[in-house]
C-alpha cells in the first residue's frame, strides 16, 4: 500500500506543514536547506508520490500554467519551450504547451488552453485572450495593455548592431525581416538613416512569409546581378534561423562571409557558435532567464492580484563573432 504523506511526517519526526511544503517545492526560504533535502531522500527512498490531483482538488487550483506559442520550427522557439517546461516543473506546477502556425491556429490554440482548468497563461499573442479573464496572463515580447509582460529592448538591439557595422566601415546594409508591423522592420529605416546608413529597398525585405522567402533561391537573384560595388556590404536579419539560411544563400552565390558580406542575427541561439563562419547575433539573456523571468511574473500575479501592471525589458547585448568584416569595396 502507498505511503501517504501524514506516515511519511511521522517517520521524519517533521510536522505534515514542513513536508507538504518542500515535496510541492515552496520550501524556499520557508525550511532549511538541508531538512529539505532529507525530506526528499526519505521520500525517495520509500517511493512516495504526492498524488497532486488530489492536492489540487482541494485548493481549488489546477496547478497547471497554461503555455500559447508558435511552433518551435523556430531555434530560439524550441530552446525557449524546453527551458519553459523544466522551469514550470521545478517551480511545482505542470506546463500544458498549444501551438500554432497562422491566426486561425493561434485563436484554436488560445481556445484550447482556455478550455481547460489553468491557474496562469503564458502567451505569446495575447490578443487572443478575452477582455474579462480571471487568470493572471503574461505576455511574451508584446505589450498588450491589459497584462503583465516581458519584452526585449529591440530598439536598443539594432542600435548595437547598426554601431557595430558602421565602426567596421559599413555604409549599405540590408534586411532580411518580419512585415511592417514587426517592431525591427519598423524602428530599421528611421535608425539607419540615424547612423547614415543606406536601406536600398530592393534589399530590404520586410514580409510575414519571410522564411518562405529566404527558402526560395531566386529570392537572392540579385546579388548575382548586381555589380558587387553596388550591393549592401552587410545584411541584419530578424532572427538567427533566417540568417543561418541566408548564410546559405550568399554561399550559393558566391559571396563569401564576412570577405564579401557582414551578417548579423538576433536570438543568439545556440548553432550560432557551431557554424563557419560563426554567426554574430543580438541576445537578450539565456533561454533559462527568460523563462525564470516569465514564471516569476505569473506567480507573482497569481498570488498578489492586486499589484499594478508591469512591463520587464531585456536589455540586449551583441555577440560579435567571425561573420563580421571590414567591408571591401
Amino acid at each position: 500500500m502507498a505511503m501517504t504523506m501524514t506516515e511519511l511526517a511521522n517517520r521524519l519526526n517533521l510536522s505534515q506543514s514542513t513536508v507538504s511544503l518542500v515535496l510541492n517545492n515552496r520550501d524556499k526560504g520557508r525550511v532549511r536547506p538541508e531538512l529539505a533535502e532529507r525530506v526528499r531522500r526519505e521520500a525517495a527512498a520509500t517511493g512516495f508520490r504526492l498524488n497532486r490531483a488530489a492536492a489540487d482538488l482541494r485548493r481549488r487550483r489546477s496547478n497547471t500554467i497554461g503555455v500559447a506559442l508558435a511552433y518551435s520550427n523556430n531555434f530560439y522557439r524550441a530552446e525557449l519551450v524546453t527551458a519553459l517546461h523544466a522551469e514550470i516543473i521545478r517551480r511545482g506546477y505542470r506546463p500544458l504547451f498549444a501551438f500554432f502556425h497562422n491566426d486561425m491556429e493561434q485563436q484554436s490554440a488560445t481556445g484550447l488552453l482556455l478550455d481547460n482548468n489553468l491557474d496562469a497563461i503564458i502567451t505569446l499573442e495575447p490578443q487572443w485572450l478575452p477582455d474579462h479573464l480571471d487568470l493572471p496572463v503574461v505576455s511574451l515580447f508584446h505589450r498588450d495593455p491589459r497584462f503583465d509582460a516581458v519584452v526585449q529592448d529591440v530598439e536598443a538591439g539594432l542600435r548595437l548592431s547598426l554601431e557595430c557595422l558602421r565602426k567596421a566601415g559599413h555604409r549599405r546594409i540590408g534586411w532580411y525581416g518580419y512585415g511592417v508591423d514587426d517592431e525591427r522592420s519598423r524602428l530599421l529605416p528611421a535608425l539607419a538613416r540615424e547612423y547614415e546608413m543606406e536601406l536600398p529597398e530592393a534589399f530590404t525585405f520586410r514580409s510575414s512569409g519571410i522564411y518562405r522567402l529566404v527558402d526560395e533561391r531566386r529570392t537572392f537573384d540579385l546579388l548575382r546581378e548586381v555589380p558587387r560595388a553596388e550591393l549592401p556590404t552587410a545584411f541584419l536579419c530578424h532572427n538567427d534561423a533566417i540568417a543561418v539560411t541566408v548564410m546559405r544563400r550568399l554561399h550559393e552565390c558566391g559571396l563569401r562571409i564576412p570577405d564579401d558580406m557582414s551578417l548579423i542575427g538576433h536570438d543568439d541561439i545556440g548553432l550560432c557558435e557551431r557554424l563557419i563562419p560563426t554567426l554574430s547575433s543580438v541576445g537578450y539573456g539565456s533561454r533559462e532567464l527568460l523563462a525564470g523571468k516569465l514564471v516569476d511574473r505569473v506567480l507573482t500575479r497569481l498570488a498578489h492580484p492586486e499589484l499594478p501592471r508591469r512591463i520587464e525589458v531585456l536589455p540586449p547585448q551583441l555577440f560579435q563573432r567571425e561573420s563580421i568584416g571590414a567591408p571591401r569595396y
